[in-house]
């Protein structure tokens, strides 16, 4: 039986309805996705110099970077590991999407990956500071002093900014940049004072190469005193710190990566401009026991800097060329950073 028009009007906006339903239906997934926050997860060691990342993280920087170019709510986390080789195993892993790592990691991350899909390179530079053989050992001035009685902490042995700080000395000294290399024991910074607090002639440790705060903190120990400091032996200011990722990372999300650079740029400013706001959101952040007063005294050391402009980085890329760390020759310092980066001016 032919059907009546009244049940054709129904039979369309059944058909109608069901459309709208199945659009709603099949819409549903994507609004939820829209509106579910995006994730991004640091990892970095623990020191005033990876202050930036707090600053993005707990300061909200990223935050706000992400709201300006449409991005919605990110849930930004730090965590804080031992030294270089956790931080460059979550990289590598793909545990954490961004790591603060010291020059020579980028360096020999950048030679091993390069022209890899897993290539690491870096997001900007972060912070310049010094680093400073300190020793509890009162027969050892010069590092010509140090005997096989001796051990030297440092964050991770060989591949550490502060291991090759000992090796660019020993260098200077005896043209033998492993020297001392034996010497040097793994320990994080705040492990390394807990160690030398022992004392003369029962530490497991003798010396320290510090970064700050943990320098102040090892100075106060008895009989703890300054043998070396990165200044002289690098002759000035050098890179130290600097925010990595892996190609996957900046390829996963483009503006969310973009996002991250403004974000490291803005910390960086925030960082140098209110020494006083960024000292009290590190001591919170890291549960510091110093006091927010003693760490604003130790970001205003003159040696002490947040910046993005890369500094002698060729020198030391032609050092670890030298020494057999790194294969692949650096010809301009771009060569090591996303794009992001490229409109610093460095050496």
């Amino acid at each position: 039986m032919p059907a009546k028009k009244g049940d054709r009007l129904l039979s369309r906006r059944g058909a109608f309805a069901t459309m709208a339903g199945g659009v709603s239906l099949v819409a549903a997934p994507a609004i939820v996705a829209a509106q579910t926050p995006l994730k991004v997860s640091f990892v970095q060691q623990r020191g005033l110099l990876y202050l930036p990342v707090d600053m993005m993280v707990t300061g909200g920087v990223l935050q706000q970077e992400a709201t300006r170019l449409g991005l919605g709510k990110v849930e930004a986390t730090a965590k804080t590991l031992s030294g270089p080789a956790p931080v460059i195993d979550a990289l590598l892993s793909g545990s954490a999407d961004y790591g603060t790592a010291a020059l020579p990691s980028l360096l020999t991350l950048w030679d091993k990956t390069h022209g890899t899909p897993n290539e690491v390179r870096a997001v900007g530079t972060m912070s310049n500071g010094a680093m400073v053989l300190y020793t509890i050992n009162p027969n050892v001035k010069t590092i010509a002093d140090f005997t096989e009685k001796d051990r030297i902490a440092v964050p991770s042995v060989r591949i550490s900014f502060n291991a090759m700080m000992l090796e660019m000395a020993s260098e200077k000294l005896w043209n033998d940049p492993h020297r001392l290399d034996h010497l040097t024991v793994g320990l994080g910074h705040a492990d390394a004072v807990a160690a030398l607090a022992a004392g003369y002639g029962h530490a497991t440790v003798t010396a320290h190469i510090s970064v700050q705060p943990f320098t102040e903190r090892g100075l106060k120990l008895p009989g703890a005193h300054v043998v070396a400091d990165s200044r002289e032996v690098f002759g000035g200011p050098l890179t130290q710190v600097t925010l990595l990722a892996t190609r996957q990372t900046k390829d996963k999300n483009p503006t969310l990566f973009k996002a991250a650079a403004n974000a490291l740029e803005e910390s960086i400013k925030r960082c140098s401009a209110d020494k006083h706001a960024a000292a009290v959101l590190w001591k919170k952040a890291q549960n510091a026991s110093e006091s927010v007063d003693e760490l604003v005294a130790l970001l205003n050391d003159p040696g002490f800097e947040f910046t993005s402009q890369p500094h002698r980085i060729a020198t030391f890329a032609a050092f670890l060329n030298r020494i057999g760390t790194l294969k692949s020759e650096v010809g301009d310092w771009k060569e090591l950073f996303w794009e992001t980066a490229y409109d610093q001016q460095g050496d």
